[in-house]
């Protein structure tokens, strides 16, 4: 059987066609389910699934989803890995990693070295298509996919990254990498402008023309995507919609379209190119707002302080450092700060 498999890949290299093909390519697989390795001393624990037909002898698409704060690996496996494992057929393998104390702090890039550990072990053991690895996240978990994207921009293809924000730490950040951010104007946790900022790292990185970007007002009932004209195969799509701070948005008419728009962004990506994308209609006339970053909320005495749940602080951050009466800036690392 191995020889067999030897001779196809022969045949199809000489087509060009197996060169992203990982070590794992024609081995017994791991089964699915819960998973640990030791990482920097420490105990780490993941959840690996594969496709219910998994092909040994077929390169697969890898997704890392990350989950958020006071979340679990086993909340993304339970949400479908934020709705695409329907939409890869047999086509994809899913990694849910466990974070730290239920999140993505990064200490010392601990989290990145989890992941370039999962990665490896993955690779050796699973047949996985080493040119379409990509990484999702909502909040916290949007945060640590954005750390990928800095970190790691030649091992992942494409981020999309769900109402996240600059918590999880940018080492390197100087490499494009196709970037998708879907942020809600009513978010009063990251609120939107963390996510532009996200957003605009990688205009710049990208190559991207200045554009306007139409975002619906908060509490709106539809979303808006702009799809930015960047240098080949380094798009930027940015989805704008008038909800919270939510995994799973949806229109006015229940419509969820966030794992759709994920999941053609990733085959975007990988096909290359600024425009295009599926399921991101829009219905309704839509709002359009100034681009303008908001201002922190006043308080009743009369400063510029933040709203509850809001960022006060980290390194970069340059908004305010102080909270409305009632709560208090609290350090989550050295990124990020919280009014709680």
């Amino acid at each position: 059987m191995r020889s067999l498999y030897t001779a196809t890949l022969a045949l199809l290299g000489a087509a060009g066609l197996t060169e992203a093909a990982s070590a794992g390519c024609g081995k017994s697989p791991p089964t699915s389910g819960t998973k640990s390795m030791t990482v920097n001393g420490k105990n780490r624990q993941y959840i690996l699934q594969l496709p219910s037909n998994y092909d040994s002898s077929k390169p697969h698409k890898l997704v890392f989803g990350y989950h958020w704060r006071d979340g679990s690996m086993n909340d993304v496996v339970n949400g479908q890995f934020y709705g695409l494992r329907p939409l890869a057929g047999d086509s994809t393998v899913f990694i849910a990693p466990n974070g730290l104390n239920a999140g993505w702090a990064n200490n010392g890039g601990e989290d990145i070295t989890f992941t370039d550990q999962l990665l490896k072990s993955v690779q050796d053991t699973v047949c996985i298509d080493e040119g379409n690895i990509f990484a999702t996240g909502w909040s916290y978990g949007g945060a640590m996919s954005f750390s990928v994207a800095c970190s790691r921009p030649d091992v992942f293809k494409a981020v999309a990254v769900i109402a996240g924000a600059q918590l999880s730490g940018c080492s390197g950040g100087t490499t494009p990498v196709p970037y998708l951010g879907i942020h809600g104007a009513a978010d009063n946790v990251l609120p939107i402008a963390a996510g532009r900022q996200l957003r605009d790292k990688y205009l710049g990185l990208n190559g991207c023309a200045s554009k306007n970007a139409q975002e619906p007002g908060a509490g709106a009932g539809n979303h808006i995507k702009t799809v930015y004209e960047c240098r080949a195969n380094q798009p930027v799509w940015w989805i704008a919609h008038g909800g919270g701070h939510v995994p799973d948005p949806s229109d006015s008419n229940g419509n969820k379209w966030a794992p759709g728009e994920t999941w053609s962004f990733f085959t975007e990506a990988i096909g290359g190119g600024g425009g295009g994308g599926g399921g991101g209609s829009n219905p309704g006339t839509p709002t359009t707002t100034t681009r303008a970053n908001p201002s922190p909320t006043t308080n009743p005495g009369g400063g510029n302080c933040v709203a509850k749940y809001g960022q006060c602080g980290g390194q970069g951050w340059s908004g305010a450092t102080c909270c409305q009466s009632g709560s208090t800036c609290k350090v989550s690392n050295e990124w990020y700060s919280q009014c709680v």
